[in-house]
């Protein structure tokens, strides 16, 4: 396989290894290339191994002191996974969880506290209904990361603040921001504004004419629109480099009256129907050109530049940073095939374990570097049953097979009795979990609930330790067919 994501090469090599069939994963980055292969029952697989995490440019740095272009345009990313694609789907969760906006305001009263209830309301408040109205969101938008940033950002560090040791605050690579006034003649500005507007629009489900989006109406929307003058405040402004982001921003009783106060508006004004409930999210897609994402990334990376004086990117290199896109290069690519073609030789003739080779390249120093594969581990249970990542147990029911006849088949066919039985995240039977042992005596029908054209279902057992205390003993996974013909 030669897939861009190690997400799907995970998935992909799950597959693999429940079906028992080989892998052979390649792949090239720019001048270096690499092979892998992966073959049953003789080697480890692809999830036997994690590389370690990429590096990530610290959070303080993006929010707040960008030194590079590739600080504004991960930025601009961010913000779009937030604005068109977090924020919608956490939007979309909670209105699956309630299902009225009058149910949310009578369990507010009545004093529960509703994760995320807070900014879903503020997202409901604040909902564009008209085009007019997206063009305004987009408009208080560039005020608020273009120029009132910049106010408060100054306001919390002037330009004569000293650190402890009698240092500028402001010096390399820290840069001073400078705010960026709104102009309806700037191209730049109306393309932030257009591209802005044209997602919100996406994302609301609100229909767009080409007349909507000619200058002249755009103008006419602008020439109406009120900003709010800055307000400093005494937010912290993170400076900590090993700083993460936060996960949750806490809420304070007062965010949450005024929420209420909110939705009481909202249900009174008739804007809490079923379609005012629900948003479409976007999931981000670079090669599309028409759908507006690189656009809006461009225009917010290019605009966060100028505000710190550094130098802008044009669109095809802020897609290639914000897409991740290395240039494939011909000599690479050509290396890469010959040498998984290579494995491939080896697969099908069957060769033994010490004859396949996994290999990375590096045709820029120029280096090439043949290792023997990770030989596949064996985990003791106990008593000389062992098993691989590629063993995986079956047991043959019959219409009227109970739990108890199917932890006793596994006994009598494999030698160890599991005291534990699991079917994904659901815990089919723990003896020490209340009116489990009752399950015993349940029909597997009715404790694994299969669909009708489902022949089997996997399972993962344990076993119990040799000492008291100890762990469970993991056992392999159990592949249970509902009939002895199914297979």
């Amino acid at each position: 396989m030669a897939l861009d994501n190690v997400e799907a090469r995970r998935y992909i090599d799950s597959r693999c290894v429940a079906n028992l069939r080989p892998l052979l994963d390649s792949g090239t980055m720019g001048t270096k290339g690499h092979t892998e292969v992966i073959v049953p029952h003789l080697t480890e697989s692809y999830n036997s191994h994690r590389d370690p995490p990429e590096e990530e440019i610290p959070f303080c740095t993006l929010k707040s002191f960008p030194a590079f272009i590739e600080h504004t345009i991960q930025w601009a990313r961010d913000k779009f996974e937030s604005m068109f694609s977090h924020k919608p789907s956490l939007f979309n969760k909670f209105w699956q969880t309630y299902s009225s906006a009058e149910e949310v305001l009578q369990r507010i009263e009545f004093g529960e506290s509703l994760e995320g209830c807070y900014q879903v309301i503020k997202s409901l408040s604040r909902r564009p209904r008209t085009w007019s109205q997206c063009v305004e969101l987009a408009r208080i938008k560039f005020e608020k990361y273009f120029n009132h940033k910049a106010l408060q950002l100054l306001h919390s560090f002037p330009l004569d603040t000293r650190l402890k040791d009698g240092s500028l605050f402001w010096q390399s690579p820290k840069r001073p921001p400078s705010p960026v006034q709104f102009e309806l003649n700037d191209p730049l500005h109306i393309s932030f504004i257009l591209s802005s507007a044209k997602l919100f629009a996406a994302v609301h489900c609100i229909p767009i004419t080409e007349k909507d989006l000619s200058e002249e109406a755009i103008q006419k929307i602008l020439s109406e629109v009120t900003v709010k003058e800055f307000i400093p405040s005494n937010k912290i402004v993170q400076t900590d480099e090993t700083a993460r982001k936060p996960d949750q921003i806490p809420v304070s009783s007062e965010d949450e009256r005024y929420a209420m106060t909110q939705l009481k508006k909202i249900i009174c004004s008739g804007e809490a129907t079923k379609s005012d409930l629900q948003m479409a999210p976007l999931l981000f897609e670079k090669d599309d050109d028409t759908n507006g994402h690189i656009d809006f990334i461009t225009a917010a990376s290019n605009l966060r530049a100028r505000m710190y004086n550094i130098e802008p990117a044009d669109r095809l290199k802020t897609k290639r940073i914000a897409g991740k896109i290395i240039p494939a290069i011909a000599t690479s690519t050509a290396a890469v095939s010959g040498l998984v073609a290579l494995e491939l030789i080896k697969i099908i003739g069957g060769h033994p374990y010490e004859a396949y080779k996994n290999c990375f390249l590096n045709l820029a120093i120029p280096i090439i570097i043949f290792t023997e594969t990770a030989e596949v581990r064996k985990t003791d249970i106990r008593n000389g049953i062992t098993f691989t990542i590629w063993d995986s147990w079956a047991v043959y029911g019959k219409e009227d097979f109970t739990l108890s006849n199917f932890i006793s088949a596994v006994k009598e066919k494999y030698g160890i009795e599991p005291t534990m039985v699991v079917q994904g995240v659901k815990m089919l039977y723990v003896p020490v979990m209340p009116g489990h042992a009752k399950r015993l005596k349940l029909m597997m029908h009715k404790l694994v609930k299969p669909s009708a054209d489902k022949k089997y279902v996997d399972l993962t057992v344990s076993f119990a330790p040799e000492n008291d205390g100890d762990e469970d003993l993991p056992g392999p996974p159990v592949r249970y067919y509902f009939c002895k013909g199914d297979n």
